[in-house]
């Protein structure tokens, strides 16, 4: 594992407050992997403020929902399955995290679609390796409405994904749609501060929210990235929360909660 150089550990204490050792952990990661989500979850005394700044792009609506178990049996095995309808085609994705980038199952290797992905945020980082598909028009409404069947959404090499950590303890046709969550999406216009940045409001059916700010880059831009980013939400006020669960754990703790 390669440690950062002291100047670069300095910068990184900026963006991130993980301990050194973490530090150097994920950017040994990150190198490996290429391909790094980086994101940012807002306090609550900051959605005014980063609504003000974020949210006067193009919006798109989806309806999310994350198949599993009422026991979270696909979590418990390091598995998600989400699938989003709405505004755009629909679509799927199988997703593994964790995942070791170095054992990736050898027929994810061969197909194209297939990706792995460190996903980073001030407190923590996890690699996930995800199959997406997209769908027709209203495919999920008609699943969630047991209208056809869940597999339907689900393309046999994603089926295949699943089944590599599942080990036939169930199938899909077993799961519960665990939603929907209301997902606003919004990226500023060319020449608006944030080009780059997107904002997602999750909003959950008893009216809470969960806001996130996130952007994709490589690993050679990640420090830089991250500076940039931090330096423009605080410039603006914009405060991040400590440190929380993911979209999806939020999710699904909320669902199975009802």
């Amino acid at each position: 594992m390669k440690a950062l150089r002291k100047p670069e550990r300095h910068a990184a204490r900026q963006a991130w407050r993980m301990p050194g050792a973490d530090l150097d952990r994920m950017f040994t990661l990150v190198r490996a992997v290429g391909q790094v989500e980086l994101k940012f979850t807002v306090a609550d005394a900051s959605f005014d403020a980063v609504r003000g700044l974020l949210g006067v792009g193009v919006e798109r609506v989806r309806n999310v929902y994350y198949l599993d178990t009422p026991d979270l049996t696909l979590r418990r095995h390091g598995v998600l399955a989400r699938v989003r309808g709405g505004q755009r085609p629909n679509d799927s994705v199988v997703k593994l995290r964790p995942i070791d980038p170095g054992r990736v199952p050898t027929a994810m290797l061969r197909c194209e679609d297939f990706t792995v992905e460190v996903d980073v945020t001030p407190d923590s980082f996890i690699c996930s390796g995800a199959l997406k598909q997209r769908l027709p028009g209203n495919a999920v409404e008609r699943a969630v409405a047991a209208r056809t069947p869940l597999r339907t959404l689900f393309s046999e090499d994603q089926i295949a994904l699943l089944d590599s950590r599942l080990s036939g303890r169930l199938t899909i046709d077993d799961l519960d749609p665990l939603g929907p969550v209301e997902v606003h999406r919004t990226r500023p216009r060319d020449g608006e501060p944030g080009r780059g940045l997107e904002l997602q409001e999750w909003l959950y059916p008893d009216g809470s929210l969960l806001l996130e700010v996130s952007t994709r880059c490589t690993a050679t831009d990640l420090l830089q990235t991250a500076i940039q980013a931090k330096a423009l939400l605080d410039e603006h006020g914009i405060q991040q929360a400590g440190p929380c669960p993911t979209k999806a754990d939020t999710t699904l703790d909320y669902f199975t909660r009802q």
